[in-house]
């Protein structure tokens, strides 16, 4: 308040309220303004965006401490003085980078009382703040280090950008430093890409940066290219944050970048006005992160039947029609980008007839990652697909590397591209879909499929199999010749092992309903000597991903469809010793099933991925694992054995193992509150409240109670099937 003048009257005066901080449409409509101009929402509305009084200022009712402004000091200021700024406060001022004027602003904010600040303000800056403010890595609160590393500081303190409204979330605030950007964009192309190569890194480079110059500059914010930053953000920082942090703070924070990647679509208004980049952002996430935990707000738009939705809207099943193609050649369209279309489409193709294999922790984000086909799993879509091959004319994507996209011949198949894993897949997704249309009238009516079927279904995967490139082959020869291109790229030796337990996963399953007949019945032996092959080079492959250079630079143990054909393969080599327990080979059988264990116990201690879907399997095995009474021994007392349902842990050891009730001594040996209810108890094969029990030790019970399992053929069929609908640990 100014001091009065003699000759003014003494009468109180009220004072005059302060001048709106929001502009006139966000107090219309009473929602949230984020000061900027123009702000947020009106952008997003395209409406005019005006403000009152003395234009978009926050004021800040209180001074914010020095060791969270920086070396701005915290000057009171009375009612009775002219605002005025101290001389070591305007050089600091005028000092400051020019790319950070958001940020000061707020800083004088909370000195000089918020409305006031532009009389204060030196003029050179409020030059700058007359202009759009560039992007900021941090929100109202700042904090220090990286905008990666501010992030998981605001998600460790309970920050959740996913609680906001998706339409008003202002999206540049979020983006990290474009340095930071690119370095994670790297390593999601070092690291993730080869699994479902469907963007080129050169364009996508390219649009990154000129994202950062546009928002630097002031211009209008390409939303669908935000969308597809964020949603590679997402992809990296999960992986990348597995092998440092805790599998909770890897997901919370991937899950908030897929959250704003989902925002920036919502915004774009991308389900009537779709576009590839945002097709590219919502498939990145669909394929790599689940779903299951995103906003109800946005994870609509990361399912595969959205995606297909969106993909058909953008014309991508009609590219290569006749009406097309004249069209395309009138109008002279980049070639480039239409082979990109292809690979999209393909790769939803191929995705929905083979669902890729390296599902993640709680996928489908749908379905994270790896070769299962959803119509040949059993669950709500087992014997059933989305894309008919009748309903679309697309050409197959060109065996071409990235930087000659544009070129419409290909290269040999024998030659190796980062195209080759994507074209061998999905010569492996056609041969499913085939098995789909061949058993599905079969099963959908109740009946068995004949085993003539199943054999000439065996024949089609076989020659698939067969016409494998030598370069995705594990003989000895093939791993001689190509130990440099292993070397060089590292990528397709990855690739090799992913197509490897791609081929062998569905073997197993194809033959599944015959297995434990063939061991008995001679008609069926094919069927039990392939499942028992396929089992043994799933486990082979896990061995080599896990020993053999190049590793995996993301441990495959962090990748739940190859755990998962693990423990299935595991699980076919455990009911073969059931089934024959009294075979001349039973012991070294027995050490063959133990070994396979030992991958599984490894695998937990690396991955919580791993150790979470290994529990769940466990607990599913358990269930179904029954035993039929012991006969009596010569002293007249039955052998110990497990209740059904269940372990019981006592068995693993001897009687005189147990000294005192109440208590764990070690892994080896399980103590009892109640001796009387130990038969009683249905165990947690890994979290009990008996202590933690090692699983090799319940595999060896397991092993050794074999000759007494009592499973029937609907028994194991239905234990098998459990376990293949186990993919999403977790989920449930």
């Amino acid at each position: 308040m100014k001091r009065k003048s003699a000759h003014e009257s003494t009468t109180p005066q009220k004072q005059p309220r302060q001048d709106p901080v929001s502009c006139e449409s966000c107090r219309k409509k009473k929602t949230k303004c984020d000061r900027q101009v123009p702000c947020g929402s009106c952008k997003s509305r395209r409406i005019d965006c005006t403000y009152g009084g003395n234009g978009p200022v926050a004021p800040s009712p209180v001074a914010t401490p020095v060791d969270q402004v920086g070396d701005v000091p915290c000057n009171s200021v009375t009612s009775s003085q002219p605002i005025q700024a101290t001389e070591a406060s305007r050089e600091s001022v005028q000092t400051r980078s020019t790319e950070d004027p958001l940020m000061t602003a707020d800083r004088l904010e909370n000195i000089l009382m918020g409305h006031r600040i532009p009389s204060a303000v030196p003029s050179a800056l409020r030059e700058e703040l007359s202009r759009p403010q560039p992007m900021q890595a941090t929100r109202s609160r700042p904090h220090k280090g990286t905008a990666i590393s501010s992030f998981l500081t605001m998600i460790r303190d309970g920050g959740y950008v996913s609680s906001e409204h998706p339409a008003t979330v202002h999206l540049a605030s979020f983006l990290p430093p474009e340095d930071d950007a690119l370095s994670l964009f790297n390593y999601y192309l070092s690291h993730l890409d080869y699994q479902y190569h469907i963007v080129v890194p050169a364009r996508t480079e390219q649009n990154i940066r000129y994202l950062y110059r546009a928002l630097a500059r002031g211009w209008s914010e390409d939303l669908n290219s935000i969308a597809l930053l964020f949603s590679i953000l997402a992809t990296a920082l999960f992986y990348q944050l597995l092998s440092t942090e805790s599998s909770e703070v890897a997901e919370n924070c991937s899950r908030e970048m897929a959250f704003l990647a989902g925002a920036a679509l919502v915004q774009s208004n991308y389900v009537a006005y779709p576009t590839i980049e945002g097709l590219q952002a919502a498939m990145i996430i669909g394929h790599h992160l689940s779903s299951l935990t995103l906003n109800s707000c946005v994870s609509s738009l990361f399912l595969h039947g959205g995606l297909v939705s969106q993909a058909k809207s953008l014309g991508l099943h009609l590219l290569d029609s006749p009406r097309v193609v004249a069209e395309r050649q009138e109008k002279g369209i980049d070639k480039a980008e239409t082979e990109l279309k292809r690979r999209l489409w393909w790769d939803l193709a191929s995705y929905d007839w083979y669902k890729p294999s390296l599902f993640y922790h709680r996928m489908p984000f749908c379905s994270q990652s790896r070769p299962r086909l959803i119509g040949f799993l059993s669950g709500p879509q087992e014997w059933t697909y989305t894309i008919h091959p009748q309903h679309m004319n697309v050409r197959r994507p060109l065996n071409r590397e990235d930087d000659i996209i544009g070129i419409e011949t290909g290269l040999p198949l024998i030659m190796p591209t980062c195209m080759s894993y994507t074209l061998q897949r999905l010569k492996l997704a056609e041969v499913c879909r085939e098995i789909v249309d061949a058993a599905a009238p079969y099963h959908l009516q109740g009946k068995e499929l004949p085993y003539e079927t199943v054999l000439d279904l065996d024949r089609k995967l076989q020659q698939a199999y067969s016409e494998i490139p030598a370069f995705f082959r594990f003989d000895q020869s093939s791993r001689r010749q190509f130990a440099t291109l292993y070397l060089q790229r590292r990528e397709i030796a990855w690739q090799r092992a992913f197509i490897q337990q791609g081929y062998h996963s569905r073997l197993c399953r194809l033959h599944r309903q015959y297995f434990i007949r063939g061991a008995r019945d001679p008609r069926y032996s094919y069927s039990h000597v392939v499942s028992l092959q396929s089992a043994r080079k799933v486990l082979e492959v896990k061995r080599i991903m896990d020993e053999e250079e190049p590793l995996f630079t993301v441990n495959s143990s962090f990748f739940w469809a190859v755990m998962h054909h693990v423990f299935m393969a595991a699980v076919i080599l455990l009911i073969d010793v059931c089934f024959n327990w009294d075979d001349i080979l039973a012991s070294k059988r027995k050490e063959e099933v133990l070994d396979a264990c030992r991958l599984l116990s490894r695998a937990q201690q690396c991955s919580s991925v791993a150790r979470e879907g290994i529990n769940a399997m466990m607990g599913i095995l358990r269930k179904h694992w029954k035993q039929e009474r012991r006969p009596i021994t010569s002293s007249g007392t039955q052998a110990r054995q497990p209740s059904s349902p269940g372990f019981d842990a006592s068995a693993l050891h001897d009687q005189s193992d147990i000294q005192t009730a109440g208590h764990v001594e070690d892994s080896k040996t399980v103590r009892f509150d109640d001796p009387e209810q130990k038969h009683d108890q249905s165990i947690d094969p890994v979290n009990s409240e008996l202590g933690q029990i090692p699983l090799e030790d319940l595999w060896s019970q397991m092993l050794d109670e074999s000759a007494h399992v009592a499973l029937n053929t609907p028994d194991w069929m239905d234990l098998l099937t459990e376990l293949t609908n186990a993919t999403v640990p977790g989920s449930e």
